[in-house]
């Protein structure tokens, strides 16, 4: 391979890599099968050609009953859909539970975001958690 082959494959490999929307601060609200809620994010760390470290937290109210979930998690951002202006998301955290289902459990949530306008984007995601809870949601959030 000469030096030329060698460029140009470095070249494609950080295109295809690239982040839809690397932040640096996120905020937003959700409505989920549960509840609707609000989460904001920062970043802590990035990872060349897989996406951003971070950590989130999130506040959510149930349709039906006086139960609030806060949560906290690590989140692995950015990760890029190859020739898309998507990116995946990953998160692994602990939530706290009140009311009637009360408790603190672990937590594990991952998605699709996206762009629509300027800093806002939207966000589908699916949850699942140690209590046996499964959801789903989808948000719009700000990025900074």
């Amino acid at each position: 391979m000469n030096v030329r082959t060698g460029m140009l494959s470095l070249l494609a490999l950080a295109a295809v890599s690239t982040p839809a929307s690397a932040a640096a601060l996120w905020a937003g609200g959700n409505v989920t099968t549960a509840g609707a809620g609000v989460h904001a994010g920062a970043a802590l760390l990035p990872i060349p050609f897989i996406g951003t470290l971070g950590v989130e937290g999130t506040g959510e109210r149930a349709w039906n009953a006086d139960t609030y979930r806060f949560a906290a998690g690590l989140t692995l951002r950015d990760l890029n859909v190859p020739l898309t202006n998507v990116d995946l998301f990953a998160t692994l955290g602990a939530e706290v539970l009140t009311g009637a289902a009360s408790g603190a459990h672990a937590y594990t949530e991952a998605g699709l975001r996206g762009p629509l306008f300027g800093p806002a984007g939207w966000r589908v995601f699916g949850r699942a958690s140690t209590s046996g809870q499964f959801g789903a949601g989808l948000g719009l959030e700000l990025r900074f």
